[in-house]
C-alpha cells in the first residue's frame, strides 16, 4: 500500500488490549493514527500497550467499559469525543466466546452474553458513530467489523457463530443506509488465528483444512483492516472479506 492516507486520523478499537485488537492498535499507530484503546479488563497489560503506542509519537488513550452495559458504552463513546473531538475509524473487534456453546447445553445467559457483546455493542457503537459523522458533516469515515469465517456454520460455538453472522448482515444493510454520507462499512471474517488459544493438537486438526497450510496471525487480520480504512478502499463498502488462508472458502 503506497499511502493509506491515515496520518492524524482517530481510530477507536474495541477489545484492543490483547490478540487481534492489540495488533490493530499497533498497526494503526504505525500508520500515524491516534488511538482510543477500549478494554474490559487487564488494566496492567493495557498500560503496557499504551506505553508502546506512545513510542509512535501519536496520542493513545485507554478507556475501560463493559460493552454489555449501554451506559458504559455511551461513556466510552462520549469520552472518545471529549478526547479527540471526532472519530474517523471505528473497528468493532471486541467479542466473547463462551463454552459450552452447543444446542444441548446452551442457556439464556450464554445467548445474552454472546449477542450483547458481539452484536448489540457493535450495532449501538455504529449508531453513535454514524450520528456523530452526520452531525459533524464529515465527508468520509470507515467502519470495520470483525466476524469469523465460520459464521454460517459453527457447531459447538453456535451462539458465537450466530452473533457474528448477524454482524455480517448488519454490515451489508448499514453500508446501504450510510453510503450517501461517505461512510464505508466492511467486515473482516478471520480464519483460525493464533492468539494463544490454539493448542498444538488443535493446530494439527485444523491445518489440513487451510490451503495455505498455516495458522493466521493477528497481523494478517490487522493488515486487511488497515486496507479497508485506507484511501485505496474509498469505493469499497458492504463487503465481508474472508482472511483465512483459504479456510472455509
Amino acid at each position: 500500500m503506497i499511502n493509506p492516507d491515515l496520518i492524524g486520523k482517530t481510530v477507536l478499537v474495541t477489545g484492543a488490549h490483547s490478540g487481534i485488537g492489540r495488533e490493530l492498535s499497533l498497526n494503526f499507530a504505525n500508520m500515524g493514527c491516534n488511538i482510543i484503546l477500549h478494554y474490559f479488563e487487564n488494566e496492567e497489560e493495557t498500560k503496557r500497550i499504551i506505553k508502546t503506542l506512545n513510542e509512535y509519537n501519536v496520542e493513545a488513550h485507554p478507556i475501560q467499559a463493559d460493552l454489555r452495559n449501554e451506559d458504559e458504552l455511551d461513556c466510552l463513546y462520549n469520552k472518545s469525543i471529549e478526547l479527540f473531538g471526532t472519530i474517523d475509524v471505528l473497528v468493532n473487534n471486541a467479542a466473547v466466546a463462551l463454552f459450552p456453546d452447543n444446542i444441548f447445553e446452551t442457556d439464556e445467559d450464554s445467548f445474552n452474553n454472546h449477542f450483547n457483546v458481539n452484536t448489540k455493542a457493535t450495532l449501538l457503537l455504529t449508531n453513535r458513530f454514524v450520528k456523530m459523522h452526520k452531525e459533524q458533516e464529515k465527508k468520509e469515515a470507515s467502519i470495520i467489523n470483525i466476524s469469523t469465517d465460520a459464521s454460517q456454520n459453527f457447531p459447538n460455538q453456535i451462539s458465537y457463530g450466530a452473533s457474528k453472522a448477524a454482524i455480517e448482515s448488519y454490515t451489508r444493510s448499514i453500508a446501504t443506509e450510510v453510503g450517501h454520507l461517505g461512510i464505508t462499512v466492511n467486515c473482516i471474517s478471520p480464519g483460525p488465528v493464533q492468539t494463544g488459544y490454539i493448542t498444538k493438537e488443535l493446530e494439527e486438526y485444523v491445518l489440513p483444512d487451510i490451503p495455505m497450510n498455516r495458522l493466521g496471525t493477528p497481523k494478517d487480520i490487522s493488515d486487511a483492516v488497515i486496507f479497508f480504512s485506507s484511501a485505496q478502499a474509498r469505493w469499497i463498502t458492504g463487503q465481508v472479506l474472508l482472511v483465512s488462508g483459504g479456510h472455509y472458502i
